[in-house]
């Protein structure tokens, strides 16, 4: 069955979860003054990566990574600085890939909430990705900002794929002080790499590549489960901080991509379950919404069946999720940063 209806963008959730404040003392964000938009002049699709016609068709677009574009104005990027400097009290480890991190900042600052909820970026991010998205359905995975590690021998990031499908990473720091901590990705696909990987080979330096930011506030915008990428390792010590800003896209013809296990391991779980729960449901809700408004007269029951099938998938895969015993466990290239 065509799809030919897209989703509503989910609901932010109207309460707080228990123990989340909102800063006292912040701006008050205003895209007139806060944001600078520019375009990205190049990007790169999925088949530059070398993926398949068949692996691309199970993805909600072509695209794959953005050149660099810009996001905010030059007074935006000092607000979310400070923003982000007070809620750094708030870090986490991101276990053994990611030293620290900080999740949830929606649910503590209002600033960044509205930033990350903006409807003006999302129109920016639609057309960059030539599909309609809106703001991540899990509020988690909005305004994820990662920091710099204690230790120089370690990767700010290492090599892996998001647990999401969509995302932009900004530069919060100012790039042009820092010493390596480059971010960079691969110019191939996650089936290339994990040979290497199990090969015990080392990625090929002509393969990798580093963007250039000119300043905090620019980002790039990838289809980020498709593209191998990371944080390097820092040559001096630098208070490195880049914010990732999921999103979804509103067709729903394309599976799920998020990977439950990844953020189980890290994430505080009277937030994630019942978001992961919300997710899912609301990805169903649209399928089901399609289901009613396009299942054409038939008395051909299996495909009735297989429609009502797959508009409940997804919440299906949230019960097996939520059901489970197991612990989480994060997915990256294991031996690629040593």
């Amino acid at each position: 069955m065509k799809n030919q209806l897209l989703n509503s963008p989910i609901t932010f959730p109207k309460n707080l979860p228990e123990g989340y404040h909102y800063l006292e003392d912040e701006p008050v964000y205003d895209p007139k003054k806060h944001l600078a938009l520019e375009y990205p002049k190049d990007s790169i699709s999925l088949k530059d990566l070398g993926y398949s016609a068949e692996e691309i068709s199970k993805c909600p677009t072509e695209f794959a990574i953005s050149g660099v574009a810009r996001l905010l104005s030059n007074e935006g990027s000092e607000e979310l600085m400070k923003v982000i400097q007070k809620l750094k009290t708030f870090s986490s480890s991101g276990g053994s890939r990611i030293q620290h991190m900080l999740r949830g900042c929606v649910y503590r600052s209002r600033f960044l909430r509205d930033l990350c909820l903006c409807p003006e970026v999302s129109s920016f991010m639609s057309k960059i990705y030539g599909i309609p998205v809106s703001p991540h359905s899990i509020p988690l995975h909005l305004g994820h900002c990662n920091f710099a590690p204690d230790d120089l021998n370690r990767a700010v990031d290492r090599w892996h794929t998001d647990t999401i499908g969509l995302d932009y990473v900004m530069i919060v720091s100012d790039p042009t002080k820092q010493v390596g901590g480059e971010f960079q990705y691969y110019m191939g696909t996650k089936n290339e790499v994990e040979k290497i990987t199990n090969k015990g080979e080392k990625l090929s330096e002509k393969k990798i590549k580093s963007p250039h930011f000119p300043g905090p506030g620019y980002i790039v915008v990838m289809q980020g489960n498709m593209v191998v990428h990371r944080g390097a390792k820092l040559k001096e010590h630098f208070d490195r901080i880049t914010m990732v800003n999921g999103y979804v896209p509103l067709e729903i013809e394309s599976d799920d991509p998020s990977r439950f296990s990844d953020v189980k391991s890290v994430d505080p779980h009277q937030l994630l379950f019942p978001e992961w729960a919300k997710h899912k449901a609301w990805l169903s809700r649209g399928k089901l919404n399609r289901l009613i408004e396009e299942l054409p007269f038939t008395d051909d029951t299996h495909l009735i069946i297989k429609e009502l099938k797959d508009a409940i998938k997804d919440v299906e895969t949230a019960i097996n999720d939520l059901s489970s015993n197991e612990d989480g466990q994060q997915n990256y290239y294991v031996d690629l940063d040593k």
